[in-house]
């Protein structure tokens, strides 16, 4: 039978099973004696080994019966649970993401047999937890030797990871065979460059001096579309032997950050590709690389698979929703989205014509009726994709107690997660990007956030560190709070930093404010970590953290107190599509301001405007705002004469506020945000366009970047 069709389907429940049991197995650890909750894992783990055994897949289902077999003792009371066996599950869970992911790629689970988790799972049964102690111990010693294609300074040799094809191999054995060296290299671009394609070009162009270069990866073209991330690898053949004049000719292009290369055999460079290509099929995904946060509440188990998984008592967590669950394909909800965009466009047209009526009676009041009929039918529609689009953001967070328990074993320290707010929902594809900066903050948190047991005990804290993830929603935007009660952030060291690095004189950093100070955090390969490692110090990515949030039309702020921890604020839109929008004009020009950054709209007579350190404020009911005057940002011609009286919309972005100066309103109107793509990408001001109903561009301003 051809069960090709149902790959997906398994995929998407593989996913889902996986989290269950990750969720339910850190419960475990927490009460060893809960029955319900090992009938829940048992269930998981004998549906795993079923969908598995359906689809072909024997080696998962071989360690996913052996896994079935230490819970049904388990269950039986034959088999206390304790730390190690804890240990080896997660082993397994690891194992188990490994092959799903090599199924999403392939198609094919791969050859990894897992034989050390598996003989760590048979040890449990025959009473020999030290099986599961060995295999732990074995995976420790052996990462070191996964470091053997990385040189100094983290930059890996990718060259020799490359997946070569057979024509390429034949033109680099050839080379050699005529006498010439072979040549491989990695070059990493800085992360600012706007132009990665150019500086590329420019690394083959200074390499062809000495050679010629026969395999890319990526592909030539991917390369010249931009579609890679910030590294590249190329082998090259020379009739000399230079490789030190290579790597400076090509470290010579400017905002080339590293290149890495070496002289190859022909026969070394085929060994390391191919030793290369299986650890990572034998490598478990850890799992906060899991990419079971994308995917969606699974249907309910089939009769058969509960009735085989014995009568649990436990309440499955998926049922609540299994019968009112469909899976969308996101394209397809992306090309509704489409539509719904156009109609919008269109309910846009029909308005203004409806707006220039002259008063002659030449509209019947059967148009306007048909207007507001399109104007419901719009609302509702959009209404409703919205809420097809949103999806809780629990479907991220849930990961995140896994990686706090492994975080806690590997630093060493005592902590706990208490999470809030995962029924929150965001936009699908808000939600599936959201993932990483939310991993950086709380990797942060956990190693450079919490202090040490010892240290915690001097200062009369408990033992045990508590990070704090909170989600709401706060009018359009979703609020995402990561906190914890550790060190908090010692400004005088950043400012220090900030000193020795040349960012600012002492002068300067004498006037510094703390927010100010903070924000040197934020800049790229900013760290405050006195040792570099696996976990992130605070700062180590934090540049990441905001470029993907601004990505997403958010903005990230922190709290932080000297020994008492610190709260990032994470804000986001709820929707990346269609928004409500305030229009104004600025001189001739049009442009929108999202309604949800906006307080109220003043009069203000210019003779109220005062001045603060030379920058212009008014005194609005006692709170002292900051004036924006929009024609200077955007470079556009002042309004003449000076008028009297100034418009003022009054935008926040959290607790900060500010007055942005307008020469006119146009009225309140839903938008289509439309994607600028690269044309102005180095103006983080304008966030996108949107066409209004008289075919008229306005511009999309982002508030975010003016405060």
């Amino acid at each position: 039978m051809d069960v090709s069709q149902y790959l997906e389907i398994f995929i998407d429940e593989t996913a889902e099973h996986i989290q269950s049991l990750s969720d339910n197995i850190m419960a475990l650890e927490n009460e060893p004696e809960d029955h319900d909750v090992i009938n829940e894992i048992f269930r998981a783990a004998h549906s795993l080994k079923g969908m598995a055994g359906t689809m072909g897949f024997k080696r998962m289902q071989h360690l996913t019966h052996d896994m079935e077999n230490v819970f049904q003792e388990v269950r039986n009371d034959k088999i206390k649970v304790n730390g190690d066996i804890i240990d080896v599950l997660f082993q397994c869970l690891d194992a188990i993401e490994g092959y799903l992911n090599i199924i999403k790629e392939t198609s094919d689970e791969g050859t990894n047999d897992n034989e050390g988790i598996i003989s760590a799972l048979n040890g449990i049964l025959n009473g020999d937890t030290t099986a599961a102690k060995q295999e732990k111990t074995a995976q420790e010693e052996a990462k070191p030797q996964e470091e053997t294609v990385s040189s100094e300074g983290g930059h890996e040799k990718k060259y020799l990871t490359m997946d070569i094809a057979q024509n390429g191999r034949e033109a680099l054995k050839n080379a050699e065979e005529s006498g010439k060296v072979i040549f491989g290299f990695t070059v990493y671009i800085q992360k600012e460059c706007l132009l990665k394609a150019a500086r590329a070009f420019l690394v083959f162009k200074a390499i062809e001096e000495f050679g010629e270069i026969l395999v890319y990866s990526p592909s030539v073209q991917d390369i010249e579309d931009e579609k890679f991330d910030l590294d590249f690898s190329f082998f090259a053949v020379s009739d000399h032997d230079g490789v030190d004049e290579m790597v400076s000719a090509a470290k010579a292009v400017s905002e080339i950050d590293e290149v890495i290369g070496e002289q190859l055999k022909y026969e070394t460079l085929t060994q390391a590709a191919g030793k290369s290509k299986a650890p990572e099929l034998e490598k478990p995904v850890p799992a906060e690389k899991t990419s079971a946060a994308a995917a969606v509440p699974a249907k309910e188990e089939q009769t058969k698979s509960a009735a085989a998984g014995g009568a649990a008592k436990g309440k499955p967590t998926n049922k609540p929703v299994a019968n009112r669950t469909v899976r969308v394909d996101i394209e397809k909800l992306d090309a509704l989205m489409n539509q719904v965009s156009e109609l919008i466009i269109a309910k846009n047209s029909l308005v203004s014509i409806s707006s220039s009526d002259s008063g002659d009676g030449t509209h019947s009041q059967t148009f306007r009726d048909q207007i507001e009929y399109l104007e419901r039918i719009t609302t509702s529609l959009h209404e409703s994709v919205m809420k097809a689009r949103m999806v809780p953001i629990e479907s991220v967070v849930a990961k995140f107690p896994r990686m706090i328990r492994d975080l806690s074993r590997k630093l060493d320290k005592k902590m706990e997660l208490f999470m809030s707010g995962e029924d929150t929902e965001l936009d699908r594809t808000v939600v599936d990007q959201i993932g990483d900066p939310l991993q950086h903050l709380l990797r942060n948190s956990a190693d450079h956030g919490l202090e040490s047991a010892q240290l915690r005990k001097e200062r009369g804290k408990p033992e045990v560190g508590s990070i704090n993830l909170k989600a709401y929603q706060e009018g359009n935007n979703v609020i995402i709070e990561v906190g914890d009660d550790g060190n908090g952030i010692d400004t005088e060291n950043v400012k220090n930093k900030a000193i020795e690095r040349g960012l600012v004189t002492p002068e300067q950093a004498a006037n510094l404010s703390q927010k100010e100070i903070i924000d040197f955090l934020f800049m790229p390969s900013f760290s405050m970590a006195k040792k570099i490692t696996d976990v992130s110090g605070r700062g180590v990515g934090l540049d990441v953290v905001k470029s993907n949030i601004e990505a997403l039309g958010g903005d990230v702020e922190v709290k932080s107190r000297l020994g008492e921890g610190s709260k990032f604020i994470v804000r986001l839109p709820l929707t990346l599509a269609i928004i409500q929008a305030l229009l104004v004009k600025v001189h001739d020009e049009l442009f929108a301001i999202a309604l949800g950054s906006i307080l109220t709209i003043e009069d203000v007579p210019v003779s109220d405007i005062k001045y603060v350190q030379a920058e212009e404020v008014i005194n609005l009911r006692g709170i002292v705002i900051p004036l924006i005057r929009l024609n200077q940002i955007l470079d556009i011609e002042p309004p003449e004469p000076e008028p009297e009286s100034l418009t003022v919309v009054i935008v926040n972005k959290g607790e900060k506020q500010a007055g942005l100066v307008v020469d006119s309103l146009l009225g309140q109107q839903e938008i289509v945000i439309k994607s600028l793509g690269k044309f102005i990408s180095n103006s983080k001001i304008i966030s996108g366009a949107t066409i209004l109903g008289d075919g008229e561009i306005a511009l999309i301003l982002d508030v975010n970047t003016l405060m």
